[in-house]
């Protein structure tokens, strides 16, 4: 069975329409599959996909997935809020006719607060569902990215690990083969062995003898 690392990285990137989006993709050990996800507000609906192909691709890890959205090339869209003008020219009248000041300008209005909205272009629904569908694809390539790395970095250290075995193997061999372990060798060792306690426990008898002779 080939092995697959639990730890590697991998990043994918690209561009649909206006949206410019990038993932990152972490791994590191993990029991089972853990997939966490940090998506930008309003791109849940990729979720059940990014879900599912990680769990076709992967089987193990515990997996950071993150993705940035950036909006290019769409012009601004610059409204005035009526409604807050309106009630800063009736405040501003009300003054002019109890304090001497100079007339509101166009500039000075445009500053306050409110009064002017700056914001993104609205969203085309079809250019949405093409960059949905082009970010997903990214997770794809990405995860694909990442599995590719787990199972490199799993065969090199599989090489590593063969390479120990093979080592311990012929030390193991060496070891068997030395003169010292042949069956030959063991008997006379033990011989000797049993002849030294035996010499050692008739003097010791000996011994014994004699001093009780001379009591």
């Amino acid at each position: 069975m080939a092995l697959s690392s639990m730890t590697g990285f991998a990043r994918s990137h690209g561009v649909c329409g206006s949206y410019a989006w990038a993932w990152e993709i972490k791994s590191v050990n993990g029991k089972g599959l853990d997939l966490r996800l940090r998506l930008p507000s309003g791109w849940d609906a990729i979720e059940v996909g990014a879900r599912s192909r990680a769990a076709e691709t992967l089987a193990r890890g515990s997996i950071q997935a993150g993705l940035t959205i950036e909006r290019t090339g769409a012009a601004p869209v610059v409204r005035v809020n009526a409604t807050v003008l309106e009630a800063v020219l009736a405040t501003a009248r009300q003054l002019a006719r109890q304090i001497e000041s100079s007339p509101p300008t166009i500039d000075g209005l445009l500053a306050l607060k409110g009064v002017m909205e700056v914001s993104e272009t609205e969203e085309n629904e079809e250019e949405r569902r093409a960059a949905e569908a082009a970010v997903t694809k990214g997770f794809a390539e990405a995860i694909g990215a990442l599995a590719d790395m787990r199972r490199h970095e799993g065969s090199v250290l599989g090489q590593v690990l063969m390479t120990r075995l093979s080592e311990i193997g012929v030390l193991a061999t060496r070891a068997d083969q030395s003169p010292g372990r042949q069956p030959e060798a063991i008997r006379a060792r033990l011989a000797e062995q049993i002849a030294t306690n035996c010499w050692h426990s008739r003097s010791a008898s000996i011994r014994t003898g004699c001093i009780r002779k001379r009591s």
